[in-house]
């Protein structure tokens, strides 16, 4: 991930000395375009990788003391699971079958 991100990163500081070939009065509004196009790119990178190794170094630090590591795993694993059976009611993915147990307190009247 870390080696991908630094790669995206080369490659658009690489497109720095190119320029929009576009003739007309227009020309400099699309080079102008382009670069914050690529300048939006690299804010795009730098803010998801360091939010990225903020909570990693943050984790790191409180998986050193072995009460807090206790804590992190078991909020971690319940965090998980609770996505993953939210995920599981959503999409119906349950072998779970209702039963139903319909009782008519009319027997008279027929039910529908």
């Amino acid at each position: 991930m870390g080696a991908v991100s630094v790669g995206v990163a080369a490659a658009l500081m690489a497109m720095d000395d190119q320029k929009a070939m576009v003739l007309g009065p227009k020309g400099p509004l699309m080079e102008e375009f382009w670069d914050n196009v690529r300048r939006y790119g690299l804010y795009a990178l730098t803010v998801s990788t360091g939010a990225l190794y903020a909570t990693f170094v943050l984790l790191y630090e409180l998986l050193k003391n072995p009460i807090s590591a206790i804590l992190v795993l078991v909020i971690l694993g319940g965090g998980i699971f609770s996505f993953s059976q939210v995920l599981y009611a959503m999409v119906d993915v349950s072998d779970f079958s209702y039963g139903y147990g319909y009782i008519n307190p009319c027997p008279w009247i027929p039910s529908m």
